[in-house]
């Protein structure tokens, strides 16, 4: 899929399903509603696959091991990559790493240039404890930002998730009309693409990524 940055709008969204749908005026399909299953959409987009790439650098100071990423905006879904200073530092399981720690260092003392990291509640670890600064950069998936009711905001996902999103919005409308029928049918069209970009997005992560350089933050 394309990681373009996205262009489509709030305001796209609305005048799609109310046209669509026939309320042009409002009158049964508020914004507020509309805005909401956007939101709900593109979380669920974001839980199949990794649709929001993003980049972020932190500064890593000599012999301060562990680091909170929760602050990082937007959030972290799951990391792709770490580099300190452009080499990249692998991660692996907290079990292994204490197990390995314990084995290796179990003083907690040992300084040099990290080996490895690892992930517990949105904090990372590196080991050994980095002996010099470094600059950290993280190359990542964020979770969707959620947008309001302003017509021209940005939606967050890209603009081949548009449909899908419009598909969300109107089985969500078609519910709450009552519309059994219609109901199916666009949940059938928005679980179908999702799941064949969420195939696309593992076969890629397959061919691109090492098995143990992905985690989700809790």
């Amino acid at each position: 899929m394309s990681y373009s940055s996205p262009s489509k709008t709030v305001g796209n969204v609305f005048d799609y399903v109310k046209r669509v749908f026939g309320d042009e005026s409002g009158v049964q399909l508020t914004n507020a509603d509309i805005v909401r299953w956007i939101n709900d959409a593109q979380e669920e987009i974001a839980d199949a696959s990794n649709i929001v790439p993003a980049t972020a650098t932190m500064s890593v100071i000599s012999g301060t091991a562990t680091y909170s990423l929760t602050s990082i905006t937007p959030k972290i879904d799951r990391v792709a990559s770490l580099l300190l200073d452009g080499r990249r530092v692998g991660n692996i399981p907290i079990a292994q790493a204490e197990e390995s720690i314990s084995l290796a260092d179990p003083e907690g003392l040992e300084t040099g240039v990290p080996q490895f990291w690892y992930e517990w509640a949105g904090d990372i670890t590196f080991w050994p404890k980095p002996n010099k600064n470094y600059t950290m950069t993280i190359r990542y998936f964020a979770r969707p930002t959620p947008v309001t009711n302003s017509t021209s905001e940005v939606l967050s996902v890209p603009d081949d998730c548009f449909t899908d999103i419009v598909n969300y919005v109107l089985m969500r409308a078609y519910e709450m009309d009552e519309n059994p029928e219609m109901v199916s049918l666009k949940q059938q069209e928005f679980n179908a693409s999702v799941a064949e970009r969420g195939q696309k997005d593992r076969l890629a992560q397959d061919m691109t990524y090492e098995s143990n350089t992905a985690y989700t933050l809790s």
